[in-house]
């Protein structure tokens, strides 16, 4: 008895000091993240204005109206969204080189790279590159969405005299840089080859399917990668580093009706020479990098641009190799290094002159190079990801270049994907191969501190010491074991808001700002569907119908369906066994449960929800999960109950 009233006044002290300690900053820079900050000032030269003068280079115009809208009147882009990241104070809430980049990225319009070649920037998160040819315009890298490709387009049109677009050129497979060809050509067009589409080997599976088996966390995940929850402005968003933002328009994918499978493989295009260096498992696993010679302009698809790029990006993707990037751009240099006098990518601004190209390209090589060794030579005396990611730091020749900087990517992310590449998840230690759940871990973490007003206490003590990762780290345990904890959830909110303040990477700042604003109860992500399921192939439709089967639902049942598609004479069997979906091409002697003949759209929406079907493929249907795009991502996912449940928890107890 007597304890049990110790344990109690004890919880009273402590939640008594906390509240009687000063008043959590919200939407404020502390002491310390003001000083963390202006450590850049002596870390960078600032005073070197090279980029900014490449950035504005060969400015035409840009649009009266900065509000793109669709067909429907909503704003799917607008250009001055950024407009208020000028000066070169940055305010106390941001890293100062944050800042610069955004103020470099905000710019926006039409741009003459060389003759002959213009960019439209700003006009989305990624560049459209227009080439004159002899005939019409080659439009390279089209942006995310209809309407923003056809608002670049028209500037250039307008400013430039109006061309056809002869040719669209794909340089990899995500989807800033195809989904808005609808808006400069259409299908039709592309399908009958009246206009060239020109695309990497492996594009159209690459497109589809790397965010698709993924992408309802892709998805979500994105939207705290990229802020777009976040307002835009000195408190919230500064932009990607990468770009000022991703649109919210009308996205397509055109088929390309042109191959490239052959680094040294050579086409004219309207008139227009090219030399194409394949590049897959670079930035992204189909991608491409080409040269003009007649221009003597590279374009370095987004293997070279003005940041770190990432290894592995935080909306979640398949880690990319250090040492594959690395050796693609050393063969940059072998081919074109000594041809180029332009460079220009998907991202940012181009350089110019031989000497700055070079440069450029040689230090982004080493940078990528630096961190493959450098991981696995640390890796190699026993060092695990985290310890790793601590120690590395750049050479002061690489590091003090502002496009070696971590302004999308970052190093230690970068370095950390990099040892799971290599070595994967587990580090090597068997106490870390069978840990608990974070929300059992958590709740035994609680309890062995002496319960949440000591947690409080401590975290407390953390954040006014300025140690917010710490911060972070110990109270994060207390919100997966008591979600509903305000105290808890408004000191982690405020310790992940100043590590957002003092972020270099604009997605680190995005995920962190996007994070307090949800344990505040700001904000909440939008419930937008991710897969349209009546444009996907067979076996990627199949593929995604058989992760989203519940295995509960399924549980000892078979089923055999024929399926025959958009009148074809070739029958598919649709089999599920073992709580797993198959489909092949159907064999003689195949007895089934149903036989169905529809069009792939109509089949695709019964499997997406959209359209509905009785008998036994109606019954499949019902053995589907349906994804939540909301779902938590800092506090605990809400359990189903189900039978896996009870046997995971019996396999646990065993």
């Amino acid at each position: 008895m007597t304890k049990r009233l110790l344990r109690g006044s004890l919880a009273v002290l402590f939640a008594t000091s906390i509240s009687q300690a000063a008043e959590l900053p919200d939407g404020k820079a502390t002491d310390h993240t003001k000083r963390e900050n202006q450590k850049y000032s002596k870390l960078l030269d600032f005073n070197n204005k090279e980029d900014f003068e490449f950035a504005q280079k060969g400015f035409i115009a840009t649009l009266d109206n900065p509000m793109i809208k669709d067909k429907d009147g909503n704003t799917v882009y607008n250009l001055a969204a950024f407009d208020f990241v000028k000066g070169d104070s940055a305010p106390d809430t941001t890293n100062p080189s944050l800042w610069r980049q955004s103020q470099l990225t905000r710019l926006h319009g039409l741009y003459k790279v060389t003759d002959k070649i213009y960019q439209i920037r700003g006009f989305d998160l990624s560049n459209m590159t227009l080439i004159e040819g002899k005939t019409g315009w080659i439009v390279i890298d089209p942006l995310i969405s209809n309407e923003t490709a056809a608002a670049g387009l028209k500037l250039a049109n307008d400013k430039l005299g109006k061309r056809p677009v002869k040719a669209v050129i794909y340089t990899h497979s995500h989807i800033d840089h195809f989904g808005g060809a609808a808006g400069v050509i259409n299908e039709a067009d592309a399908k009958s080859k009246k206009v060239q589409v020109i695309a990497p080997e492996g594009f159209m599976e690459e497109a589809v399917s790397e965010n698709l088996y993924a992408g309802n966390a892709m998805g979500r995940r994105a939207d705290f990668m990229y802020g777009r929850t976040l307002q835009n402005s000195p408190i919230g968003n500064l932009g990607t580093g990468l770009g000022p933002a991703t649109s919210r328009g009308t996205s397509s994918l055109i088929a390309p009706n042109k191959i490239i499978s052959k680094t040294g493989e050579k086409m004219t295009v309207d008139g227009v020479e090219v030399v194409f260096q394949m590049a897959p498992g670079t930035e992204a696993p189909s991608e491409m990098l080409f040269y003009f010679p007649q221009m003597k302009a590279l374009c370095l698809s987004e293997d070279a641009t003005s940041t770190m790029h990432n290894l592995y990006t935080l909306r979640g993707a398949k880690v990319r190799s250090p040492n594959v990037w690395s050796t693609a751009l050393n063969t940059t240099l072998d081919m074109f290094g000594s041809k180029a006098d332009v460079s220009f990518a998907s991202h940012h601004w181009p350089r110019w002159g031989n000497a700055k190209v070079v440069e450029h390209i040689t230090k982004q090589r080493d940078m990528y190079k630096f961190i493959n060794d450098q991981t696995l030579r640390l890796a190699n005396q026993g060092y695990d990801a985290e310890e790793i990611a601590e120690k590395i730091k750049l050479p002061e020749s690489l590091a003090k270049e502002f496009y070696n900087r971590g302004y999308y990517g970052s190093l230690n992310h970068n370095v950390k994907s990099t040892y799971q590449l290599y070595l994967g998840f587990y580090n090597g230690n068997p106490a870390t191969l069978h840990r608990h759940p974070r929300t059992e871990t958590a709740k035994r973490y609680i309890s062995a501190m002496g319960g949440a007003a000591k947690v409080i206490k401590l975290g407390r003590e953390s954040f006014d010491k300025g140690d917010y990762r710490w911060t972070a780290e110990l109270v994060n345990h207390l919100v997966y074991a008591e979600p509903n904890n305000k105290d808890a959830r408004k000191l982690q909110a405020a310790a992940l808001e100043q590590l957002g303040f003092q972020a270099e990477s604009g997605p680190w700042r995005d995920v962190y700002l996007s994070a307090a604003a949800e344990l505040r109860g700001r904000t909440a992500g939008e419930a937008t569907p991710f897969v349209d399921t009546r444009s996907l192939p067979l076996a990627m439709l199949i593929d995604y119908t058989g992760l989203r089967l519940n295995p509960d639902k399924a549980a000892g049942k078979t089923m055999k369906l024929g399926l025959t598609l958009n009148g074809s004479k070739e029958k598919q069997t649709l089999e599920l066994n073992n709580s797993v979906l198959h489909v092949r091409k159907a064999m003689p002697g195949d007895k089934y449960d149903a036989t169905y003949s529809m069009s792939s759209r109509d089949f695709g929406a019964i499997m997406g929800g959209m359209k509905s079907s009785d008998g036994k493929l109606g019954e499949l249907v019902s053995m589907l999960d349906t994804f939540d795009p909301k779902f938590n991502l800092i506090t605990p996912v809400e359990e189903k109950s189900g039978k896996r449940d009870q046997m995971a928890s019996a396999e646990t107890a065993n």
